[in-house]
């Protein structure tokens, strides 16, 4: 008997628990939702910083955009040849990174011949979106399309919806990406970043 009341009240316990790191998830995103609408809407400076060596297919180029001398926002587009590269924003309250938007684009050949004769190509495009509360990740969405058709892959994954996903190396590399990017202040540094 004494052990299905403590069994009950563990449950109880656990459940409760549960609810209210739910609930903490919950109110961060709403709170990351709200400063990134803030963000968005701003009039904010911007600073442009582009990396293109010659002959070479790898590029750069990072813009940031400042309230009151302060980075808030920071997109990063770069790639390593033609087959592909990435967007990242990135989003800052009070120095603190906060979210990540990711914005994956690539193509393969399909090993079909289209009826002009040419090679057939498949674009993939894939979204992530990483949610941060004191520098910790608490959430990782993704949505992800493919199609022949390159000009329908915008409106594809506007209608996918994004799905809970784990993968700690991407979250991890587009962290460390997030906290060097503020510094950066030349074509050097963009470098470094890239590998380069």
């Amino acid at each position: 008997m004494m052990t299905n009341r403590y069994f009950s009240t563990f449950a109880f316990l656990t459940l409760l628990v549960g609810s209210v790191r739910a609930d903490w998830v919950e109110d961060a995103v709403t709170d990351i939702r709200s400063k990134y609408n803030q963000i968005e809407s701003a009039t904010l400076q911007t600073q442009v910083i582009e990396f293109q060596p010659e002959d070479d297919p790898a590029y750069g180029k990072l813009t940031k955009y400042l309230e009151n001398g302060q980075v808030v926002k920071a997109t990063f587009i770069f790639g390593q040849g033609d087959h592909g590269g990435g967007e990242e924003t990135y989003y800052y309250h009070n120095g603190q990174l906060f979210f990540i938007y990711i914005d994956e684009r690539s193509w393969r050949f399909s090993g079909k011949a289209m009826a002009n004769g040419e090679s057939e190509t498949i674009d993939t495009m894939t979204e992530h979106r990483l949610y941060f509360a004191n520098g910790k990740l608490i959430r990782h969405l993704r949505k992800q399309v493919e199609s022949t058709d390159y000009e329908a892959i915008g409106s594809l994954i506007a209608k996918v919806a994004n799905e809970p996903y784990q993968d700690p190396a991407k979250a991890s590399a587009a962290k460390m990406r997030g906290f060097q990017v503020p510094g950066v202040s030349s074509w050097q540094d963009i470098a470094a970043i890239l590998g380069y």
